[in-house]
């Protein structure tokens, strides 16, 4: 008779990672739905499939378990952005173009949203703000890191910085239109501001 084989059992190193990922996961998912007052460590939890003490274990406060679910998230997106490098574009022109509208799809769906309930709930939030901050610092030079990757003429500039920091902060800006505006009406704000971003490189 044929012997049956087993699945490998996970390690606790796996098993950390998937809980911590499944809980990151389910934040974003709340925030999203719920909005940042209204997200709880219980409903997120639930969301995640997971105990209470196993949320405390990862995550000492709430402002910490949003700030890194959505660093968890934003990660990801660059992993992907890096994943496809920018080389078929033909110089820093071409690159930044592609770049930009990388970047426009990076900060969209639940990245968009999420920043939006916690830019606003930082207003008032002191610990909130203080993890936004380093959590702002943190993408920015994990952008730039990307881009080197991914974009190398383009990054050579000497205004290659103020350059994506005044991209990003059109992208957000745009982005948070959502709040008062339809998906499509800022869709279709995107490539003016796309045009203005190009002039800019010069």
């Amino acid at each position: 008779m044929p012997t049956s084989s087993r699945p490998a059992r996970r390690t606790q190193a796996e098993r950390r990672a998937s809980t911590r990922g499944a809980l990151l996961d389910a934040t974003i998912e709340v925030l999203v739905d719920r909005g940042y007052a209204r997200l709880t460590a219980t409903t997120v939890c639930e969301r995640a499939g997971v105990t209470r003490g196993a949320q405390a274990h990862y995550f000492a406060t709430k402002a910490d378990l949003v700030v890194q679910a959505l660093a968890h998230l934003t990660d990801r997106l660059v992993d992907d952005l890096v994943g496809h490098p920018l080389a078929v574009a033909d110089g820093p022109a071409g690159q930044y173009a592609v770049l930009l509208d990388r970047l426009w799809e990076i900060f969209s769906g639940p990245v968009s949203s999420a920043q939006l309930e916690l830019f606003v709930a930082a207003r008032t939030d002191e610990e909130l703000h203080r993890h936004l901050v380093e959590f702002d610092a943190a993408v920015q030079r994990t952008l730039g890191t990307a881009a080197t990757r991914v974009a190398p003429e383009l990054v050579g500039r000497e205004d290659f910085k103020p350059l994506m920091v005044t991209a990003i902060a059109t992208i957000r800006g745009l982005r948070m239109l959502r709040a008062v505006a339809t998906e499509t009406q800022v869709q279709r704000s995107w490539p003016s501001a796309r045009d203005q971003l190009l002039a800019a490189l010069g």
